[in-house]
């Protein structure tokens, strides 16, 4: 069987078909710049937070890139958040269960302090999300730098900014009632 795999990162979509088990890059596509970082398994791929939220064991999962949402070392919203989170939002709403919201690090800084960062930032969009979800029964948990999706580290034992990039980042799941 094949699919399609798209991860959405710094304004270009990279879109991969193969077997589910090597996946390798086919196309880069420009998007509008509004969702980046989005990592996801899809068949349908457009850019729209709604159309690239996988569903899991738990419900769908969305996952935004913390670089999107916050400043450097910052768990304040953006001005632009609205037009950001439009989506998740119309998303969350039609959702009939729980919302959790888990925030998390790249590698760089002390445990401590990106401990507290990730806390700040899934409270931040669960207090958003709960404002605009009316009923919304939603939870934060902040995870640091101790749920990586790839390693910082290249082979060869250098940074790796892209990985630590895709690191960065606020799991949103809708989970099922």
């Amino acid at each position: 069987m094949r699919r399609a795999a798209a991860v959405l990162c710094a304004g270009a979509l990279v879109v991969t078909s193969a077997p589910a088990a090597a996946a390798s890059p086919a196309a880069v596509v420009d998007v509008r710049p509004d969702v980046r970082d989005v990592v996801a398994t899809v068949l349908d791929v457009r850019p729209e937070v709604v159309d690239v939220a996988p569903r899991t064991d738990e419900g769908v999962e969305i996952v935004l890139g913390a670089d999107v949402l916050f400043a450097f070392g910052s768990a304040d919203l953006p001005l632009g958040v609205d037009e950001l989170l439009a989506g998740v939002v119309e998303r969350a709403a039609a959702a009939p269960g729980r919302i959790v919201v888990a925030g998390h690090t790249d590698g760089i800084g002390d445990d401590a302090s990106n401990q507290v960062l990730s806390e700040q930032r899934a409270r931040a969009v669960s207090d958003y999300l709960g404002q605009r979800v009316p009923g919304a029964q939603v939870e934060s948990a902040g995870f640091g730098e101790t749920r990586p999706l790839v390693p910082e580290l290249t082979p060869a034992g250098d940074d790796d900014p892209a990985a630590r990039a895709v690191n960065r980042r606020v799991t949103i799941t809708l989970e099922d009632a």
